[in-house]
């Protein structure tokens, strides 16, 4: 049986053949390219600053699970196995490893992850083991070759996604995000999640604070792939000034773009200005030369499922989401 041992015992390059196996899982399973992550996490794993594990078989590593935490929360960063050289079993003993070095950590009252290279079902029944609660999400893409140019706003006009040119959509202007939005649209995502599942899978949403992190991370530290700042949208009552929406666009691989947000303020959901908002960037995407754009979406969002496949995009992942916090 394969060892688990202390990440902290390896040198970096004893990793790479494994980080470079995952590389090509991110882009034929996840069409994401993972080389600014494998620079991140080698030079981690250099600096000995990565607290995890790796899963030891046959004279090389197979395996690995890092995690880390921050005040009263801990985050299991990632879990990945050479399926070739470790089978689900395997996987499962270095994620419980994991777990139970989080779990014994004073302070530590609550975990979360999202681990996209297995599906929910191999990983559920280890997670709900340990009292966590399982949630269904999903990567979906759609093509962006052959789209119709979206037709909103003023009759005769279309959208133009050049630099510095508003978009139109009826009473709302749609304009590039920029960093003064930033503030507005952490108040508005804290709001729109206020007691939908996202902000259970993700505490950030469930603070303005935690919020505006989430958007620092998307926007300006590539959490999410490399921004595309004159790409993302924000909507704009006219009459009021007030921000009604906002969509996040990162690239995420060569013709292929991401939504790491998408938020329509409450007052404003049900008229289409989401789909309005998403038509814009698609018409912006199209002309950049991408041919595809992916999102996450949890399923227990059926209106945004539903809204999703409306537009074109289809499932090609399943993965879970698993959360626990500490019993009172």
């Amino acid at each position: 049986m394969a060892e688990i041992v202390d990440i902290r015992q390896f040198e970096a390059h004893q990793f790479l053949p494994l980080l470079q196996a995952e590389s090509h899982v991110w882009n034929s399973n996840l069409r994401w390219d993972y080389a600014s992550s494998v620079r991140l996490i080698s030079s981690c794993l250099e600096e000995k600053r990565l607290q995890g594990y790796a899963l030891v078989g046959g004279g090389h590593i197979t395996g690995y699970s890092f995690f880390f935490y921050e005040g009263e929360k801990g985050l299991i960063g990632n879990l990945f196995v050479e399926r070739q050289g470790a089978d689900l079993a395997q996987a499962i003993r270095l994620v419980e490893r994991v777990i139970g070095s989080l779990m014994e950590i004073p302070g530590v009252y609550r975990v979360e992850t999202q681990l996209p290279h297995f599906t929910f079902e191999e990983l559920n029944p280890c997670f709900v083991a340990h009292h966590f609660e399982g949630y269904q999400r999903r990567f979906m893409a759609a093509a962006l070759a052959h789209r119709k140019p979206a037709r909103w706003g003023i009759p005769g006009e279309r959208p133009s996604g050049t630099s510095g040119v508003k978009s139109m959509l009826g009473d709302f202007a749609i304009e590039p995000w920029e960093r003064k939005h930033d503030r507005p649209a952490a108040q508005l995502l804290f709001q729109t999640y206020r007691n939908h599942v996202d902000a259970v899978i993700n505490d950030q949403y469930a603070s303005e604070g935690g919020a505006s992190r989430l958007i620092e991370n998307i926007m300006y530290q590539r959490g999410c792939g490399e921004p595309l700042p004159k790409a993302s949208k924000i909507a704009i009552q006219r009459a009021t000034g007030r921000l009604a929406g906002v969509l996040a666009l990162t690239c995420v691989r060569p013709r292929t773009a991401h939504i790491p947000q998408i938020a329509i303020a409450k007052e404003f959901q049900g008229i289409g200005l989401g789909t309005g908002m998403l038509e814009t960037c698609f018409d912006e995407l199209c002309q950049r030369g991408f041919e595809e754009v992916s999102l996450t979406v949890t399923d227990m969002n059926v209106g945004a499922v539903r809204l999703y496949e409306r537009l074109g995009f289809e499932t090609f992942r399943g993965f879970g989401a698993f959360v626990w916090n500490r019993t009172p």
